[in-house]
């Protein structure tokens, strides 16, 4: 592959555009507001000089965005892929081809019609991002990197000519493993998976942020009090619209689900974990198996009942500045027979051990779970009821009873177990049970805390340490027996002591 710059490809405009208006939305919005709320006549232009000044900042962002992307240049130099971007500042990033361990790709609905790429090429903790390429292109490039990179990796000097010419002997052919599909999310289990998440209250969460935004500016509450004055003192028809609104909720985030996980596949070839989904937005993901830092299984309640589970990996291949997977979580298995599940995850990742934990939570630590959330519910709605809304007290009780409902479900399932080099350990939640799966080399640090009166009553919180992305996580256990913090504690020193011996 020879070293010329090769420019992104033309899908890349409407991307870089759709992405400025996306993040100048409310900007645009207030703008265009005060324009049309005063009309398009010359005075009133004239005297809405603020809003297009608005408008004009918001254009010139999308024109810079769009430059950018025809100037942004990629290649390849001395076995390092090169790219250059920026308008006043140029800058040139660079990754070292043998240290290439995934390599990505992703295609929206726009790239789909246009036929571009979004490749995300990655090493141990950085990586470079091609948003976006042609396919061909995208195809060519990696399959010179595998090639080449083999190549390095077997210690061979070969010019980049050589690799133009494969039919010359002394060139090191790289021979792509075949990988073997070991997981497919079918049509039922999408629908269920999708109908037993709690994508509803995701749903509920944007859609409010976005009305409370919108509402600022176009001043929606004008338009519900004639609704206010229809519904009047009707509780009935009060609890049918808001259990209209949950249903609606519910089928859209039935249908947002489904869609992401539209054609969800898992093929592996033992060194690499490959997961292909997405229907809108296409995403074809690598996963090395040496960079996973902590296995863990998510369970909610429900899904618990219909013997169903979910596990992620956390990584440390991920890009710095990459809007996908901040955090270094990946799904593998989002919905699948717990059973079978266990046997899957054993396939993908042989050296972890998945045996269940020890529940070690004394009962004495049940109050500790919610007597601080209450007293703060307390205060916090006292104030609330005096001044504001006479109904506060409603629900604070709800919520009081949600905490207390969790400090009980965090004493019957959460615990650990300690198998020689690693440790598993297991936390309920409100909805969801999570057991991490975690090997002693994998965490950068032990913390063990406490109060005075936790002193009192021998109990201590422990918390685990581990890399995440370019992040760190931490795993905690909370209010365990005191013996029980110190052989997690005795353990751990334990292995790092030999590590050094």
């Amino acid at each position: 592959m020879d070293s010329t710059k090769k420019s992104l490809h033309y899908s890349t405009y409407l991307s870089n555009l759709l992405k400025s208006l996306k993040s100048n939305i409310f900007p645009i919005g207030f703008g265009l507001f005060l324009i049309i709320k005063d009309g398009f006549s010359k005075e009133a232009l004239l005297d809405n000089g603020f809003a297009i000044l608005i408008l004009l900042f918001t254009l010139l962002s999308a024109i810079f965005s769009m430059i950018e992307a025809k100037i942004t240049k990629y290649w390849i130099e001395d076995d390092k892929l090169m790219l250059q971007k920026g308008i006043i500042s140029r800058t040139v990033k660079e990754i070292y081809i043998g240290k290439i361990q995934t390599m990505d790709s992703s295609a929206g609905i726009a790239n789909q019609l246009l036929g571009g790429v979004i490749m995300h090429i990655k090493t141990a903790g950085d990586g470079i991002e091609l948003n976006s390429i042609g396919k061909n292109d995208a195809q060519t490039l990696s399959e010179y990197i595998n090639q080449r990179k083999f190549q390095l990796q077997q210690g061979a000097v070969v010019h980049d000519s050589l690799v133009e010419n494969p039919e010359e002997e002394d060139v090191i052919k790289y021979d792509e493993k075949s990988y073997e599909t070991i997981y497919q999310l079918s049509f039922a289990d999408l629908i269920m998976m999708s109908s037993t998440s709690a994508s509803m209250f995701t749903v509920i969460a944007v859609v409010s942020a976005i009305y409370s935004q919108v509402n600022d500016i176009f001043n929606l509450d004008r338009y519900l009090d004639k609704l206010e004055s229809i519904v009047g003192e009707s509780y009935m028809m009060v609890g049918i619209i808001i259990l209209v609104a949950l249903l609606f909720s519910y089928v859209i985030g039935v249908f947002i689900t489904a869609l992401k996980y539209h054609q969800y596949t898992v093929k592996f070839d033992g060194e690499l974990i490959n997961i292909k989904y997405g229907l809108f937005e296409r995403k074809n993901k690598y996963i090395a198996v040496k960079n996973i830092q902590k296995v863990t299984e998510k369970q909610s309640y429900l899904r618990k009942l219909l013997n169903k589970t979910s596990f992620v990996v956390t990584t440390t291949s991920e890009m710095k500045g990459s809007e996908d997977s901040i955090l270094g979580d990946e799904e593998v298995l989002p919905f699948i027979n717990r059973d079978d599940a266990y046997q899957l995850i054993q396939r993908l990742v042989p050296k972890y051990q998945f045996d269940e934990v020890n529940k070690v939570i004394p009962k004495r630590s049940i109050r500790r779970y919610f007597q601080v959330s209450w007293v703060i519910l307390l205060i916090v709605g006292g104030i609330i009821q005096y001044y504001w809304f006479e109904y506060t007290w409603l629900i604070v009780i709800l919520l009081m009873v949600l905490t207390l409902i969790t400090a009980f479900i965090k004493y019957k399932n959460s615990g650990y177990i300690i198998l020689d080099d690693q440790i598993n350990v297991r936390n309920g939640g409100v909805f969801v049970m999570q057991t991490s799966f975690i090997k002693e080399e994998n965490i950068i640090g032990l913390e063990v805390s406490s109060t005075p009166f936790m002193n009192r009553a021998d109990l201590r919180n422990v918390g685990l340490g581990i890399s995440s992305g370019s992040n760190s996580i931490q795993c905690s256990l909370d209010y365990i027996e005191q013996v029980d913090a110190a052989n997690i504690y005795d353990w751990f020193l334990l292995k790092e002591r030999r590590q050094y011996e």
